[in-house]
């Protein structure tokens, strides 16, 4: 699954990412330049004229498809697939830095807006089972008809499973607004961001058994206590970052100097404060030139899981904190989302290309029907367990099984 690296906000990170263009002194008074293509037939024109396409022109179409019914997301994309046909070079260059950027994002809401109260047996239930259908699923395809081994199917499985946390909760954000006070899509916006870190552990556990031949065996018992050891250290560190900075944020205006506050106590600040903390969990996770910051030890790869991890500093940022600080926060990550939207769904869309679809058809798309027909499965299974098991605070009825089972699978699609 691809790492997502984050900077601060997008204001700044056109700063970040300036070079210096090859336009003259002359022509920046005049404000002309010559868009050109290089040999490897990417534009080249001021990188401020692509930003200014990919804001204004993803915001109107996002608008304007709010505006008919249509998802919001799929205009934004649509204009990202036209932008890549006139890439400038400098966006193409960071393009997965602006993506990672925009899935932060993403993840930092969901940690804010979910309570340690939300999760519940039930929750656990609806991330895992579903996804793991879904993985046999592929497995189970890829064994009998790519001729793959057990091991690698599932492999492929936790790469291909359905749920996309970076599309799939902003749209249940949008949904909660939308229909206020129902549950369900508030229940898929807690389960996603766990589904996708459990996809991830069993990616990381699954893949040392799938290594190529030339490579040391790893042991099956390293493996497991690794991928444990990863998940708790990530749960500590963003209980003690998000937790510490919490009390810190919500008590900030009571430092002064001579007699002077040092801290205005404004919702921008806060967030600002907490958007630093995050990242500096993402940084630590993300690991540096060598791959690592803080490494495993017993194994490759880093201490700490980066999605969990700003997932995690996010929800004990919010259980610590003042509800009023909270709150602030969440509403100052709003204004900020509609910029991390339109890049996000851009970048996505900048990747789309046609060429594939033919593949796709014959070899890629029977594996995903059968894994989401394995997920269908999954998900009405679990449903019909909870209920059956008496979980607590679930929001199912035995009326509306097959209404809620039909929802669920379709918001993780």
């Amino acid at each position: 699954p691809h790492r997502l690296h984050a900077c601060l906000s997008f204001a700044p990170l056109m700063l970040l990412s300036y070079r210096t263009t090859e336009v003259t002194l002359e022509d920046l008074h005049q404000g002309i330049t010559t868009a050109r293509p290089n040999s490897d037939g990417v534009s080249q024109y001021p990188l401020q004229l692509a930003l200014a396409y990919l804001l204004l022109a993803g915001y109107l179409v996002r608008t304007v498809f709010v505006s008919v019914g249509l998802p919001a997301s799929v205009g934004v994309i649509c204009t990202g697939f036209l932008f890549s046909f006139f890439m400038q070079g400098e966006v193409l260059a960071a393009r997965d830095q602006l993506q990672e950027l925009s899935f932060f994002l993403v993840l930092l809401t969901a940690g804010l807006e979910i309570r340690l109260r939300d999760l519940r047996l039930y929750i656990f239930t609806m991330a895992f089972v579903p996804a793991t259908f879904e993985i046999l699923g592929i497995g189970l395809y890829a064994v009998h008809v790519l001729g793959f081994t057990s091991v690698e199917g599932l492999v492929l499985g936790t790469i291909l499973v359905a749920i996309g946390d970076g599309l799939v909760i902003p749209k249940m954000k949008e949904f909660s607004c939308r229909f206020v006070g129902h549950p369900l899509p508030r229940l898929v916006f807690v389960w996603a961001p766990i589904e996708a870190s459990f996809a991830l552990s069993l990616f990381g556990t699954l893949k040392g058994f799938a290594a190529p031949a030339h490579q040391h065996p790893i042991r099956t018992d390293v493996l497991i206590l690794a991928n444990i050891l990863r998940i708790v250290a990530t749960v500590a560190l963003g209980a003690l970052l998000g937790g510490l900075s919490g009390l810190l944020v919500s008590r900030r205006t009571k430092l002064t100097v001579q007699g002077n506050q040092v801290f205005t106590g404004s919702a921008t600040e806060a967030f600002l404060m907490v958007l630093a903390v995050a990242l500096l969990a993402f940084g630590l996770s993300a690991g540096g030139p060598n791959g690592r910051i803080v490494p495993l030890g017993i194994c490759d790869g880093s201490l700490f899981q980066p999605e969990l991890v700003v997932i995690m500093t996010g929800i004990f940022f919010a259980a610590v904190a003042d509800d009023e600080v909270v709150h602030g926060v969440e509403n100052v990550m709003g204004g900020v989302w509609i910029f991390g939207q339109i890049v996000l769904f851009s970048m996505l869309g900048s990747r789309t290309t046609l060429s594939i679809f033919p593949e796709f058809i014959h070899h890629v798309l029977p594996m995903l029907l059968t894994g989401l027909c394995f997920r269908f499965m999954g998900v009405f299974f679990s449903i019909n367990a909870i209920l059956s098991l008496g979980f607590r605070g679930h929001p199912f009825k035995r009326s509306t099984v097959l209404p809620d089972s039909l929802f669920c699978f379709l918001s993780t699609v």
